[in-house]
């Protein structure tokens, strides 16, 4: 059967019930809002690492407009290519899940040191060199995974969660588009309008899930970002259409280019140090992605991954990450803000998630597009997102209650978010590497919550002795009285 006769066979079966299974056609007036939800809750935060990064490495160090531009369209356009591979796999590499992918905040430390030190050349070597050998330890997941115990991964996604709300209230309260820092005093003189906009649109989202009737209900997000854009667009300067200024033809098209047409590169660009760092982020990056799968599918198909699922979703993130480096981009991960929507409207579908995927393939071309969605301010977004987000802290919450409280388990998590999660509050700690060059790189690493709560729940979950556990603390609660 032709593959267009197989489409049309498969399209035939659409029903509005296949929104919450994993296959099966959907009609596309519904699947384009549900998949340019997705697209919307991610496409700023996909963007924002590059821009921050090149900007601290500096136009002496070789990140040039054109650098920039590329490297954009390089993470659009690699977005949509992972999601689409984390939809439907090419042999073992993806998840077969609803996974949208983009680029991780979780690099901009590591890269920017690494950019500043070394030049773009040795960071993009180095991005491609780590997703290889990450790709190849996703394909032997099913090897080591049993090492990692179910409270860790309960950990793993509180850490998310944790680490998510940073963002949202940040977004929510537009503390960057004011230039106010999170211990500054807030101006409310002149951020009113920012957190009127951001109430309004959260208010829109919980007013949309509770009133609206039947499968539109779960588009709340994307009626919260439309009508707090509306909104936005009656506060001058609030929304900034600079980007989408033409001045040439390469601003209407373009795709991304190969780094080294950009870049000087060379044998010389091979560090072998710089390679090492930035394995031990994507080791990171790869528990927040085992995080991030294990609270997909408990969210949206209440069970627990398979071997596979886990295996090529990590396998995915690390050849798409490789793939990116070559056209001048950054790694990528699964994106839990696209994991918090499928566990809210439970809208599971690949076929919906795919119409984001397509929409992000279309935007990588089209930069007036791309530009579009970054004129989205902060506040709609934060407005938008800020319960998606905490919903990933209480997933986490609820795999831990599943895991069970027993004294073991409850003194992982207390030490996991009192010192793992406790010691990001205070980042003057990490502002002296006294000196020694290695260090820069681990307070990198100590700074993200998600790596301290994964290191401390890993290691106790083993040191801790079993013969601790005694009655849980419910039923002695229960013995006393």
């Amino acid at each position: 059967m032709r593959p267009i006769q197989r489409f049309r066979e498969f399209y035939r079966n659409r029903s509005p019930e296949n929104l919450f299974r994993l296959d099966g056609a959907v009609r596309i007036a519904r699947a384009i809002p549900f998949g340019l939800q997705h697209v919307l809750s991610m496409f700023v935060s996909n963007i924002v690492p590059i821009i921050i990064c090149m900007t601290s490495i500096g136009t002496a160090n070789g990140a040039t407009a054109e650098v920039i531009n590329n490297s954009v369209r390089a993470a659009i356009f690699m977005a949509a290519i992972g999601t689409t591979i984390q939809l439907y796999p090419v042999w073992r590499i993806g998840a077969r899940l609803p996974i949208v992918v983009g680029v991780s905040f979780t690099f901009l430390g590591g890269l920017t040191l690494i950019g500043t030190k070394y030049g773009l050349g040795t960071m993009f070597l180095s991005i491609i060199f780590g997703g290889i050998v990450i790709g190849i330890l996703g394909l032997f997941a099913h090897k080591w995974k049993r090492f990692v115990k179910p409270i860790v991964s309960a950990v793993v996604i509180l850490g998310i969660g944790f680490s998510l709300l940073q963002v949202g209230i940040s977004d929510f309260l537009s503390l960057s588009s004011l230039g106010v820092g999170v211990g500054d005093p807030y101006p409310f003189d002149r951020g009113w309008p920012f957190l009127l906009v951001a109430f309004i649109t959260l208010i829109v989202s919980i007013l949309w899930q509770c009133l609206i009737k039947g499968i539109w209900k779960n588009v709340s997000t994307l009626a919260g970002l439309i009508v707090g854009y509306l909104v936005a667009l009656c506060f001058p300067g609030m929304v900034n259409f600079s980007s989408m200024a033409i001045h040439s033809v390469a601003d209407v098209i373009n795709v991304p280019r190969p780094f080294f047409t950009l870049v000087p590169v060379g044998v010389k660009d091979i560090n072998f140090g710089a390679i090492a760092v930035l394995l031990l982020i994507y080791l990171v990056a790869t528990t927040e992605g085992l995080g991030d799968i294990a609270s997909l599918t408990d969210a949206g198909l209440g069970r627990e991954p398979t071997d596979r699922e886990i295996s090529g979703g990590i396998a995915a993130d690390g050849i798409i990450s490789s793939l990116s480096g070559f056209f001048g981009g950054f790694p990528l991960t699964t994106f839990a803000q696209n994991v918090g929507i499928v566990g809210q409207t439970k809208v599971v579908n690949r076929f919906v998630v795919f119409q984001g995927a397509l929409l992000l393939f279309v935007a990588s071309f089209f930069p007036p597009i791309s530009a579009f969605f970054l004129t989205v301010p902060s506040p709609v977004l934060g407005g938008s997102m800020i319960m998606l987000f905490a919903s990933i802290l209480v997933i986490g919450m609820q795999m831990a209650s599943k895991v069970g409280f027993s004294r073991k388990n409850v003194m992982i998590l207390s030490l996991s978010i009192g010192l793992g999660y406790g010691i990001t509050l205070v980042p003057g700690l990490f502002a002296n590497d006294f000196g020694v060059p290695f260090l820069s790189y681990l307070w990198i690493i100590l700074q993200n919550p998600v790596a301290n709560m994964f290191i401390i729940a890993l290691i106790l979950s083993y040191v801790i002795p079993e013969s601790i556990n005694g009655p849980s603390i419910k039923q002695e609660n229960s013995n006393a009285r």
